[in-house]
């Protein structure tokens, strides 16, 4: 890693170096500006079309303001497919360069924002931010390994997301930390006034009512969630701060239908990486246990609940649970099994 931190130095500084003025750089067939730098790897095979490249990635932005908008560095690689465009059908975009390059070339790439306006790459009514008329984007990639086939760099990207997957814990559990002050008060005074309305007790009733007429057995926590607790669990509990690892099945209450499931995921309970219904009722396991929890709308995704999301306004839901793992760091994640070379489909 540290290899790769070193590398991502470099490579800005030779942005920097190269932002000032297009001096040496070629021009591509749609227009790009772009410098090849040959690597001292001396890689023998060049990218063709359906290779997959696994790339170091830089990119900055120069002009209305200066900012770097990606590095990879000390991050998951960039991985993407190598495709050859047709004669006079090449797109202004950095993947032009991408066939031909051999492993441990460096490659810069500088797109103008106007340019790419022009040529209909980017809508001039919709210019995503923070991207301006007049900008440049500067984009630096180092080859580090060309894949043959799809199935094998499919093979790499997981291995890569394994390793990357305590920074990007990290980084996550930090960002819901800012988050949580806010959230809590807004939470807040959310539930004071639903429980004005009698919102709040109207939706406690209708999962009471629906427990009622299905002779179902169930405890109510403090907060509002009911949980049927088919096996408490005799080992670790759940609490806020510990990772749990659970087995689950998603159902909605109003017409007992699956929307998800049966799956399971890992995550840091406190952190709100569930829906609050679902954290409460976990936490009324241990290690091992089994049951499930049932949850009031505004337990669950609430008024508004995630776009493209298959649930109603304040739609009571439940869960079949079953706590597989509770521990104090997050688990180390397994490679899936993978096929052998003789395994691999015939293209």
């Amino acid at each position: 890693m540290k290899r790769f931190k070193s590398a991502g130095l470099l490579l800005l500084a030779v942005v920097a170096l190269t932002a000032c003025n297009d001096k040496g750089f070629k021009t591509s067939p749609s227009g790009l500006k772009y410098k090849i730098i040959r690597g001292q790897e001396n890689g023998k095979d060049s990218a063709m079309d359906g290779n997959v490249l696994k790339l170091g990635m830089i990119v900055r932005l120069s002009g209305h303001k200066d900012s770097t908008l990606a590095n990879s560095y000390g991050k998951l690689p960039f991985f993407t497919s190598v495709r050859v465009a047709p004669p006079g059908q090449a797109v202004y975009d950095p993947s032009e360069l991408f066939p031909g390059l051999r492993k441990g070339d460096s490659l810069i790439v500088v797109v103008h924002v106007d340019s790419a306006i022009k040529k209909g790459v980017i809508p001039e009514t919709q210019i995503p931010a923070p991207l301006q008329k007049g900008d440049r984007i500067t984009y630096t990639y180092k080859v580090l390994e060309i894949f043959k086939s799809d199935s094998l760099a499919r093979i790499d990207y997981q291995k890569e997301m394994i390793k990357d997957a305590p920074r990007q814990q990290k980084e996550q559990e930090e960002k819901m930390a800012k988050l949580k002050p806010e959230l809590e008060a807004k939470q807040k005074a959310e539930d004071a006034e639903l429980a004005q309305s009698g919102e709040k007790a109207k939706q406690i009733a209708a999962v009471a009512d629906y427990l009622k007429k299905k002779g179902i057995s169930a405890t109510q926590t403090p907060l509002g969630t009911f949980i049927k607790q088919d096996n408490p669990g005799t080992g670790a509990p759940v609490a806020d701060g510990k990772y749990v690892t659970v087995k689950y099945t998603g159902r909605k209450i109003l017409n007992d239908s699956i929307f998800e499931g049966p799956n399971s995921f890992t995550a840091k309970v406190g952190m709100g990486g569930a829906i609050r219904g679902f954290e409460d009722g976990l936490k009324q396991f241990r290690q091992g246990g089994k049951g499930v929890i049932y949850i009031p709308g505004y337990l669950a995704y609430g008024k508004t609940p995630p776009q493209g999301a298959p649930f109603k306004s304040y739609e009571p839901l439940s869960f079949d649970v079953e706590i597989a793992a509770v521990s104090d760091t997050m688990p180390a994640q397994k490679m899936p099994p993978q096929p052998s070379a003789k395994q691999e489909p015939k293209k």
